[in-house]
């Protein structure tokens, strides 16, 4: 809250756009309820569906001009597999912080970034090679979305309360779940708990660190034994 003010008021101050850096659902969350009223603002992460955004300041809503470019690499896939964690690991190794980044990617053929634009030039420059492939990055005028993947999942719960759908789809005991959620593990809605009672709705997204992201949509049936037969779908 202390940037999201100090933001604003440099754009107050300056007059001029004022841009943050990459900010994560969570931040975004946070900060929504805060946004100045007196200045015009705006979210963008370069792409319709983008998870890591921009907070955009202005006097006017005609001067909300963003910085966001698009980076582009063609890879041949048939040899070096490439993940996410290695385009991530090989910025990282660049000396740049995680927030002069928005969402990045590997589609099958291509390797996707979004940064801003005064970091452009430096990350094509320098990021040529990621282990044995050799990366020729290009600014993209078209702005790729995700490729977003779900597989569906039946699961048989006690409740709707975190705990209980933690223990479901991380197969694991209630206790274990109840670890993560005191551990600061887990989230709803990009939304860290600290209650293991927290009752979920459906569409709610759940997300456990180091076990993945699961949308609640809802309960199919009940048991003869009355346990709720609930359906999710798994980011994959």
């Amino acid at each position: 809250m202390a940037r999201l003010q100090d933001w604003a008021d440099q754009c107050r101050t300056r007059r001029k756009t004022v841009r943050s850096c990459f900010l994560t659902a969570a931040e975004q969350r946070l900060m929504e309820d805060q946004l100045p009223w007196d200045l015009a603002w705006k979210w963008d992460g370069g792409c319709q569906n983008a998870e890591r955004k921009k907070l955009i300041l202005a006097m006017e809503e005609d001067e909300l001009e963003s910085d966001v470019v698009c980076l582009t690499a063609r890879v041949s896939d048939k040899f070096v597999q490439l993940t996410h964690r290695d385009v991530l690991g090989a910025l990282m190794n660049l000396n740049l912080d995680r927030s002069q980044f928005g969402d990045l990617w590997v589609e099958p053929g291509r390797v996707v970034i979004y940064t801003e634009e005064n970091l452009a030039d430096y990350v094509i420059m320098s990021l040529t090679r990621i282990h044995r492939l050799t990366l020729n990055l290009q600014r993209s005028a078209m702005m790729y979305e995700p490729l977003v993947r779900t597989e569906p999942m039946t699961l048989v719960v006690a409740s709707f309360r975190i705990d209980s759908l933690v223990a479901a789809v991380c197969h694991c005991s209630r206790s274990k779940a109840q670890e993560l959620i005191r551990a600061q593990k887990v989230s709803v809605n990009h939304k860290i708990l600290a209650e293991c009672s927290f009752l979920c709705h459906n569409e709610d997204t759940i997300s456990v660190r180091g076990y993945g992201r699961f949308v609640l949509k809802g309960q199919s049936r009940r048991t003869r034994s009355e346990r709720i037969v609930a359906e999710f779908e798994k980011y994959v």
